[in-house]
């Protein structure tokens, strides 16, 4: 009579709630790892003088599609401050000309009228088109403060759309590149990172637990 002969003899080297432990600890030795060398890279970019920290006032920068009032006799701003805009189409550009090490970005707009999406595009060494492939959406961060994460990256130029939808009335005070922030918010996840950081680990354990399931599956000996 065929006896089964089991293809796993040995018991696993740890239980299940070790393997969820382990996976954890894991995740945070990798996110701590992340963190040091994100702050090495930046320190590096830094003591060269190739990380900009400056604030870039409206007149410095080249737009398109997004006007001062003042340059339009027929436009009426909604009070006397200069530096009120306005988008003319629905693809209004900001464009920064320069080069460096950038982490993040702020504008500083505040809309007359809901802007739709505002979005920020970058150029790598070597290009000279913008893609959507490489766009970061804003979050706002304070009121009329708008902030891209760009997660540390070489770039050759910046275009911000400050709105999607065109004839949005906006107190535009320019951006800021690389703003000073506290060392620990390094180390802090953001929401995306919140749900990889709890939730891939257990799918991770759950997986291979069930790949030893099947390795561990009895077959007849003949």
């Amino acid at each position: 009579m065929a006896q089964r002969k089991p293809l796993w003899n040995n018991r696993p080297l740890f239980g299940a709630r070790q393997l969820l432990v382990l996976a954890y600890l894991l995740a945070v030795v990798l996110w701590l790892a992340r963190g040091f060398v994100g702050s090495a890279v930046m320190l590096n970019y830094k003591l060269r003088g190739e990380m900009p920290q400056q604030t870039v006032l409206p007149a410095d920068l080249t737009t398109e599609s997004f006007a001062p009032y003042s340059s339009n006799q027929w436009w009426t701003p909604p009070d006397d401050d200069p530096d009120w805009y306005l988008s003319t189409d629905s693809d209004p550009h900001i464009y920064w000309q320069g080069q460096g090490y950038i982490e993040t970005v702020k504008l500083y707009a505040g809309h007359r009228l809901p802007p739709g999406g505002v979005a920020l595009y970058y150029l790598l060494p070597g290009q000279t088109d913008y893609s959507e492939t490489q766009k970061v959406y804003a979050t706002v961060t304070e009121a009329g403060e708008y902030t891209f994460d760009l997660g540390g990256r070489w770039v050759t130029g910046l275009r911000i759309d400050p709105d999607s939808v065109g004839g949005v009335p906006t107190l535009f005070g320019g951006i800021e590149l690389n703003p000073p922030a506290p060392w620990y918010t390094r180390f802090l996840p953001d929401g995306g990172q919140w749900l990889v950081l709890l939730f891939v680990p257990a799918v991770a354990v759950a997986a291979a637990a069930l790949v030893l399931s099947l390795f561990g599956k009895d077959e007849p000996e003949d």
